[in-house]
């Protein structure tokens, strides 16, 4: 027996319906007039926008037209450079007074007198303001200042860093020759500056004195609390 169609192998499935036009969403019901709305989040200033540096360059630019230079943190050789570069500029601006915001708890001893013949160079007068702590080899560019004041909290630490060396015995000798040529200097900056003795400031210096901003004015580093 024939068939006019060939059965089919599996069982027919369900139908499947084709998808009809989509139904445009509704809005919703709109808030009453009396209905309190939320209030817009208020946008608060913030340091940390724009970036950093572009902040740093724009307060540094601030300064220097206000002949103001800022000493903060480690004096390392490559600040002195910078604050030495910034006190020529303003030196050949105009010989105007220069003020220079001095805060530095860490100091390398060559970098800090390269600083402070760079403040005894320069024809404009430079007045320091001592702020936060000033210890070691950063006494000294406050020292070369003509005119020196520090706020009341300010803490000085009188001290010598720590000389380290390598090489041969002839290096050494020469080295440590360099350093005590260094350290005369640093000594006679702050004698020169307080009216002391040369042998009275080297016995503060040794085992190291730490003063508060009256004690230093009493001293004779400062000549103005703030």
């Amino acid at each position: 027996m024939y068939l006019d169609k060939p059965a089919a192998l599996w069982p027919p499935g369900p139908e499947i319906p084709s998808p009809g036009p989509a139904t445009p969403s509704r809005p919703g019901p709109a808030p009453s007039p009396g209905t309190p709305q939320p209030a817009p989040q208020p946008i608060l200033p913030t340091w940390y926008e724009p970036t950093s540096i572009s902040l740093e360059r724009e307060l540094a630019d601030r300064l220097l037209a206000q002949r103001t230079i800022l000493v903060s943190g480690r004096l390392d050789d490559a600040l002195a450079s910078h604050v030495t570069a910034q006190l020529l500029l303003l030196d050949a601006h105009s010989n105007d007074l220069v003020t220079l915001q001095l805060s530095s708890a860490d100091s390398e001893l060559e970098a800090a007198l390269a600083l402070a013949a760079a403040i005894d160079l320069v024809g404009s007068p430079v007045h320091a303001v001592a702020r936060g702590t000033v210890r070691g080899p950063a006494v000294g560019v406050l020292a070369a200042a003509a005119q020196r004041e520090a706020h009341r909290h300010t803490m000085f630490v009188l001290s010598l860093p720590h000389f380290v060396a390598e090489g041969t015995a002839d290096q050494l000798a020469t080295l440590a020759d360099h350093h005590e040529r260094q350290v005369a200097r640093f000594r006679d900056l702050i004698a020169h500056a307080t009216g002391r003795s040369a042998d009275e400031v080297a016995t503060d210096l040794d085992p190291g004195r730490v003063l508060n901003a009256q004690e230093a004015k009493d001293y004779g580093l400062i000549t103005q609390l703030l």
